[in-house]
């Protein structure tokens, strides 16, 4: 596990952090989902397979974040797949990763009929029982990528299906994805917690006038982010100057407002200077461009019998200019 899934993973792991993305996601910003509502759960699950010789494969399907959920006495499992770039085959990989966890529970029912013997015929073959209910597995896809994506959102969109007929299209199944695409995620504002100040951030990360006046608009809470957000958002912004600032802006208080300050001047600092090279190269151009332009026109009244100072007259140039080209 790299540096960056280490440190989305703790940053997102927190109850109140998921419990404000379900309510924002799910209820439109409300409080059916309490942070005393979430609770930890292994995030791997492992199926075990065997073939008609009895020999046995295992595979090891892991979210990279898996919570239970309660809502009143009913409970579901929420999972998180962490983007940073686009994944074209994401329906397939979101299918296999529920369907694991799908899996863990059966096998998990099935072990417990086992110890007790309590099924027979139809129900002992199946290993789950009349009676028996999976938990709901609801999986988002959190993508903190800068491109738009343009990935697949379900499971026919990774197919050619316009060939087939109409009838056998609508019998495929198909399985959709649920998108929350990071920096164009229109929300943000619904958050009750530092979600919105990372959210927020990220929305606004390559254009430092509006991040300027975002961090403006939250002094106060961006003065006293804690370890783990300031991290979430140096790295998902891939902000080097943050890391580095980290260091003077003390340990107990992650003071971003002076981080930032910091860093959108050495950005401003930066656009100034590149646009003073630029604004170099383009009159480089533009004189040599004119001063070919003034060649060719020195050159065509000097062929026409021109004298010297009626060229440099006629062309609004000095003398000398007029010289020192047809010396040459």
């Amino acid at each position: 596990m790299g540096k960056k899934d280490v440190i989305s993973k703790i940053y997102l792991g927190a109850a109140d952090r998921i419990a404000d993305l379900l309510n924002n996601e799910l209820f439109e910003g409300g409080s059916a989902v309490a942070a005393s509502d979430i609770m930890e759960l292994d995030s791997a699950a492992t199926s075990i397979l065997k073939d008609e010789d009895n020999i046995v494969n295992v595979r090891v399907v892991a979210k990279d974040l898996v919570r239970k959920v309660r809502f009143g006495i009913q409970v579901m499992l929420f999972a998180i797949e962490e983007q940073s770039d686009i994944h074209y085959a994401m329906p397939l990989k979101m299918l296999n990763g529920d369907a694991a966890l799908y899996d863990k529970q059966w096998n998990g029912i099935r072990r417990e009929h086992q110890k007790k013997k309590d099924l027979s015929g139809a129900e002992y073959i199946s290993g789950f029982g009349r009676e028996d209910c999976l938990v709901p597995v609801f999986s988002v896809v959190l993508y903190f990528g800068e491109k738009e994506w343009d990935g697949p959102l379900c499971l026919k969109e990774m197919m050619k299906l316009n060939t087939l007929p109409e009838e056998v299209r609508e019998k495929i199944a198909d399985y959709p994805i649920h998108l929350i695409d990071v920096r164009r995620y229109p929300h943000a504002e619904r958050f009750r917690t530092d979600l919105k100040l990372v959210f927020g951030f990220l929305q606004r990360a390559s254009e430092p006038e509006e991040l300027t006046e975002f961090i403006e608009e939250n002094t106060k809470e961006f003065s006293s982010l804690t370890e783990d957000a300031y991290d979430m958002i140096a790295s998902m912004s891939k902000t080097g100057e943050l890391k580095e600032l980290k260091k003077d802006v003390g340990q107990e208080d992650y003071n971003m407002c002076k981080a930032i300050d910091m860093m959108v001047a050495e950005s401003r600092e930066k656009g100034i200077k590149l646009g003073e090279e630029r604004g170099e190269a383009r009159g480089i151009r533009l004189g040599e461009a004119q001063g070919i332009e003034t060649d060719r026109s020195i050159f065509r009244l000097y062929k026409k019998g021109y004298k010297q100072n009626e060229i440099a007259e006629a062309l609004k140039i000095s003398l000398e200019r007029v010289k020192e080209f047809l010396e040459e």
